[in-house]
């Protein structure tokens, strides 16, 4: 009983020693371009490099938007590191389609260039599940087809109930996804391409947090291709 006792704490200790690690893999990898612009602008401040108030003003919104974003992702890496943690979750009754209108209203005011659409027969649907992470998700979901949606075109979501489950999916019409990549990109700090702006190509961290969230429902998310051209995320939770 003592050997049992001593294998599970040393079980533990290894599994939080591997979270640690990771956590702070995932943060210096991410967080050092950020933080090279804002010691490069000060940098340039402290050397009287910068003088005109045009180029002052230009240096500063970019050193603020750089730490936005630095608070972003230390935000999305926390998340990540408590969905790595059991029994986190906050369950509730949760009306799903509520949640799911409120979440495409959101999308809509922040992307502002795509049009968004809920399509459903359910007028209700209330499941034991912790509302504000689905939120999450369908709002990391969501960002990420605006991302890649074009302009002006639609991204529809569509919600159904069956007899033992949820199913929600979020169409967007964009550049797809190849088969060969489809499991790839829900891996932390993953891109499709990593040439990609890192300003408006995301951090690769939200369809990750999206899958810890699913995941520690008990549920599941897939990729399939949208027909006609496009990607169709696509997640279950159980009833």
């Amino acid at each position: 009983s003592m050997l049992d006792s001593i294998e599970s704490a040393v079980r533990g200790k290894d599994k939080t020693l591997d979270q640690m690690r990771r956590f702070v893999s995932d943060a210096s990898h991410e967080l050092r371009t950020p933080l090279v612009t804002v010691r490069g602008y000060a940098e340039l401040y402290r050397m009287g490099a910068i003088k005109s108030k045009h180029d002052l003003a230009e240096a500063m919104g970019r050193i603020e938007s750089e730490a936005i974003r630095m608070s972003g992702l230390v935000e999305s890496l926390l998340t990540l590191t408590r969905m790595d943690e059991l029994g986190n979750l906050k369950k509730q009754p949760t009306d799903i389609v509520a949640l799911t209108k409120a979440s495409v209203k959101d999308a809509s005011v922040a992307h502002q260039q795509i049009s968004f659409r809920v399509a459903t027969n359910l007028s209700e649907c209330v499941i034991d599940v912790d509302g504000d992470r689905i939120k999450q998700v369908f709002t990391n979901l969501l960002a990420n087809a605006a991302r890649f949606a074009p302009s002006s075109s639609e991204v529809t979501v569509e919600l159904e109930e069956a007899a033992d489950h949820i199913r929600a999916k979020v169409i967007d019409r964009g550049e797809g996804v190849p088969q060969e990549l489809r499991e790839k990109i829900f891996e932390r700090f993953y891109r499709i391409d990593n040439s990609r702006n890192r300003e408006t190509g995301g951090s690769g961290l939200g369809l990750a947090i999206a899958k810890s969230i699913i995941d520690a429902h008990g549920g599941k998310i897939w990729l399939e291709e949208t027909p006609g051209g496009g990607a169709t995320f696509i997640f279950e939770i159980s009833k």
